[in-house]
């Protein structure tokens, strides 16, 4: 048995194993023991299990020892955290890291938002009455990693951008029904969130160290953090802007906020693989991450956020709103690109950039698209175009005759381009696909599954252009 491997960044005890002849003597995680076999990571993340029998008489003691002294610590305050919390955030063995954030998410009642091959989230909307660590969020999300093992928890509670509630989700986000909240009340209720789960965190973890972290855009903010058993508790406050908690991995904290990079040439690989060819002409880009703005005004964050993710760049809707959104809703597209071109740059080495089109015709954005990236869209998301795109969608499920498809929506389009030159319900949302036969765009707006994808004539698509459209490059 050749165990290999070098030293590891360790959020498990950390123990020297040796084989019983006396060879290949390395330094592993310990993640887990039961009926005397161990599970162990090496160093390039490998896990694999051991009986103990096979190991020399100085290792089995040490993980017995280890593993004796590890539940210990567990059995003390693993129950007392979870308690705190309010919810079971770690089962028995203690650690998210090593669990599918699926699992994660069950246990937390997150419901599942996107997964893709490379990284995946599950998004709550909090009601009202519920609580996490003591005070009451208005969302939780789970963010996996391309091995669908957890990434990260975010935790949003007190924020500006839920000082406006509207009506519902996804089109209905455009009925003009909410209502403006008195803003005074903000800060009072940012620093009884903020106080509450640091008092929640403190009375089990003890006292927390401050540090700065690196946040969404050109800025870092200061955070009260706790540790455990490899995860750090970074709790965030930014005046006027939010009070948010994140569970993540000490090592990340550690470096202050920053992700580990993908290259540039493993992404291009990526993002190419991610295009789709059809026999009809459609040509698109899958497993774009899914994020459903609820019911606010994010449709500019959420959409950021999702070709973020798309890139290898870590991003938090949420977060990305606070940096230009007044409260409830109203985002600068232009100041939020600005911020998101200094994340995608500093996290992830990613160019975002604005990119002007005059036309939206298939012949200007396969150019982006048959690369696999998207191009977000400023566009007017009228009623009558949503109607079009969702009965065109389903209509083209069914043809046969592209040809005759192609010549019959021609003259609808020609007909609802009048129409559309209503500048009214400003939108962002991604253009991931076209077909040259058809002269259609194929549209993904960040309101959930049944908005992954969505067709519409390129005369239909320009009658609701605003111009702008940017996209994060390689």
């Amino acid at each position: 048995m050749c165990l290999g491997g070098v030293m590891v960044l360790h959020a498990e005890p950390l123990i020297t194993l040796q084989e019983a002849d006396g060879t290949d003597k390395i330094k592993v995680e310990l993640l887990r023991m039961e009926d005397d076999v161990a599970l162990l990571r090496r160093a390039d993340g490998q896990e694999f299990s051991t009986p103990l029998a096979y190991l020399a008489p100085a290792s089995r003691e040490e993980i017995r020892a280890t593993w004796e002294k590890h539940r210990k610590m567990l059995d003390q305050t693993l129950g007392p955290l979870n308690k705190a919390l309010g919810h079971e955030l770690f089962a028995s063995h203690g650690n998210i890291w090593n669990e599918p954030v699926r699992d994660v998410a069950a246990r937390l009642g997150l419901p599942r938002e996107s997964e893709t091959p490379f990284t995946s989230s599950y998004r709550m909307y909090a009601r009202e009455g519920h609580r996490f660590a003591g005070a009451g969020p208005k969302t939780v999300v789970a963010y996996g990693d391309h091995l669908g093992r957890t990434l990260s928890i975010s935790v949003i509670y007190s924020n500006k951008g839920d000082s406006l509630s509207t009506v519902g989700s996804g089109e209905d986000h455009f009925i003009e029904n909410g209502k403006e909240v008195d803003r005074s009340t903000l800060d009072g209720a940012m620093t009884y969130d903020f106080e509450k789960v640091s008092g929640t965190l403190s009375a089990v973890l003890g006292e927390p160290s401050e540090q700065r972290m690196l946040g969404q855009g050109n800025r870092s903010h200061p955070a009260r953090r706790w540790d455990w058993n490899g995860h750090s508790f970074l709790l965030t406050r930014v005046e006027g802007e939010y009070v948010g908690l994140q569970v993540v991995r000490a090592d990340f904290a550690d470096g202050g906020g920053r992700f580990a990079r993908v290259s540039d040439a493993e992404m291009r690989e990526r993002l190419k693989a991610s295009v789709v060819r059809e026999e009809n002409g459609d040509v698109f880009i899958k497993d774009i991450p899914m994020v459903d703005q609820g019911p606010k005004g994010y449709c500019a964050p959420a959409t950021f956020e999702r070709a973020m993710r798309h890139a290898g760049v870590a991003a938090d809707m949420y977060l990305l709103a606070t940096l230009a959104t007044d409260g409830g809703g109203g985002t600068n597209t232009g100041r939020l690109y600005e911020e998101v071109a200094f994340t995608t740059r500093s996290k992830g080495g990613r160019t975002a950039r604005r990119i002007e089109l005059r036309s939206l015709e298939p012949s200007k954005i396969r150019r982006y698209i048959d690369k696999g990236v998207p191009v977000m869209w400023e566009m007017c998301s009228l009623g009558l175009y949503n109607e079009t795109a969702n009965a065109r969608t389903r209509e083209r499920a069914g043809v046969k005759d592209f040809a005759a498809y192609a010549e019959k929506i021609a003259g609808e389009a020609k007909k609802n381009a009048p129409r559309l030159e209503e500048k009214d319900n400003y939108h962002l949302c991604m253009i991931i696909g076209y077909n040259e036969v058809s002269r259609e765009l194929a549209v993904s707006d960040s309101w959930g599954p049944n908005y992954t994808i969505r067709w519409i004539h390129v005369e239909e698509a320009e009658a609701v252009s605003n111009g702008g459209s940017y996209v994060i490059d390689i």
